[in-house]
């Protein structure tokens, strides 16, 4: 297991500051299974944290992706991990699902060291990314999705985060990047589309949510209100932003980067909600 060096593994359980970057979760798949802890500032424990999956259609995108943001989260009191994951064609489902947990488990078995309290973990993600975040917040314990590594399999995490993403995959067969990531076609990975689409594992045992859509995104934002509602009627819940005027990468938010491709959902107003959500759920930093 690739961990930072001693000195930095003490510079970080005495003031708690700075960016851990590429930190191995999973040895076994080299920088694919990686991730940037960005720590705040200041002396503290068991501080809450967010974990930031980045989108790209489950074949590009990269954690550096969410940089800015978990700077952010980070100058707010969150200790924030951006990961990467495995992508297609090598990552294909449920490989993306099964890091995802990975790291999430790697954040608990490691908290001490990172200033963090593993009973208040969120999660966070953007399109494929969102896909990923609403999975692992109604999907954590099926056999499917369980990861091999290390650090093995993990509870859900206290709340999650998902940004204009397509949450039932049977609705969506006629995408060539879906039958990419889902291994195959309806007919011939069925289980895949069932197992794979969040809207199909929502139990009672489900995670809050705060899900987060633009009105003009090309992933239709029917799918965001469906899962809200079941969420909401399995008695856990669930939070609906509609952010007026943005599509899936352009909108009134503006991004200091390029490879920024959450724009929509970075804009004053899904800050402003982000952060209370996070605070009625994971509670003060």
């Amino acid at each position: 297991m690739r961990l930072p060096a001693l000195a930095s593994l003490l510079l970080a359980a005495c003031t708690d500051t700075g960016l851990h970057a590429n930190i191995s979760y999973d040895d076994r798949f080299g920088d694919a299974t990686t991730m940037d802890i960005h720590v705040p500032n200041g002396s503290s424990r068991d501080r809450p944290a967010i974990m930031l999956i980045h989108g790209g259609a489950w074949r590009f995108g990269e954690k550096e992706n969410y940089a800015d943001a978990s700077e952010r989260y980070a100058s707010a009191g969150y200790v924030a991990a951006t990961i990467n994951y495995r992508l297609v064609p090598t990552g294909t489902y449920p490989a993306a699902v099964q890091d995802s947990l990975c790291a999430l488990s790697f954040l608990r078995a490691n908290a001490e060291l990172y200033g963090i309290d593993p009973d208040r973990i969120a999660v966070a993600g953007y399109s494929a990314g969102a896909q990923l975040t609403a999975l692992l917040g109604v999907g954590s314990q099926n056999p499917a999705h369980q990861p091999d590594c290390e650090w093995g399999p993990t509870a859900k995490p206290a709340a999650v985060i998902p940004g204009d993403g397509i949450y039932d995959f049977t609705t969506n067969t006629e995408r060539g990047l879906i039958a990419d990531f889902l291994g195959g076609l309806p007919s011939e990975v069925p289980d895949n589309y069932i197992n794979a689409s969040p809207m199909f594992q929502v139990t009672s045992d489900a995670s809050p949510f705060l899900l987060v859509h633009g009105d003009k995104d090309v992933v239709p934002i029917e799918d965001a209100e469906k899962l809200a509602v079941l969420v909401r009627e399995a008695g856990v819940p669930a939070r609906l932003l509609e952010l007026g005027g943005s599509g899936h990468v352009s909108g009134p938010g503006t991004a200091s980067d390029g490879r920024y491709l959450q724009i929509t959902t970075d804009t004053p107003e899904s800050w402003a909600v982000t952060l209370d959500f996070l605070s009625i759920t994971l509670g003060a930093p």
